[in-house]
């Protein structure tokens, strides 16, 4: 303990001595500044976050994937919703949950009566916005 003392005490001295003050500076390289200013911008233009959605249909039919997306956001009005396409299908995923256990936590408790076939499915593209909306 009187050590430990020591030492603090003697950090306070060093660091308010005149002679002991050093300043630091740093050179950044412009290209460096660059990409990284870049890599902000494309970032909050587009922010991804990998996680998981829950996959409630597929069909080819656009026009079907439309009206469950609009038959959902009825029941379940807080939840986000969005279809995908990947052809030749049209996949409706809901939610965002950061792990496959949330995912199929909400299944059990909100879906297993209204969407009996509904599964987890990995996201690499979930808005950051879309984790905060779900209760």
């Amino acid at each position: 303990m009187r050590l430990r003392l020591t030492l603090v005490f003697l950090g306070f001295v060093l660091a308010a001595a005149p002679g002991f003050a050093q300043e630091v500076q740093l050179n950044e390289d412009p290209e460096a500044a660059q990409l990284f200013q870049a890599w902000v911008r494309a970032n909050r233009a587009n922010p991804a976050v990998s996680g998981w959605r829950v996959q409630l249909m597929s069909t080819t039919d656009r026009s079907n994937i439309e009206e469950a997306k609009s038959r959902f956001r009825l029941l379940y009005p807080d939840v986000p919703a969005d279809w995908v396409h990947e052809r030749p299908y049209y996949k409706l995923r809901v939610g965002a949950f950061r792990s496959r256990a949330e995912a199929l936590a909400f299944i059990a408790e909100q879906l297993k009566d209204s969407y009996p076939g509904a599964y987890p499915a990995q996201d690499e593209r979930i808005h950051p916005r879309d984790f905060l909306t779900q209760q």
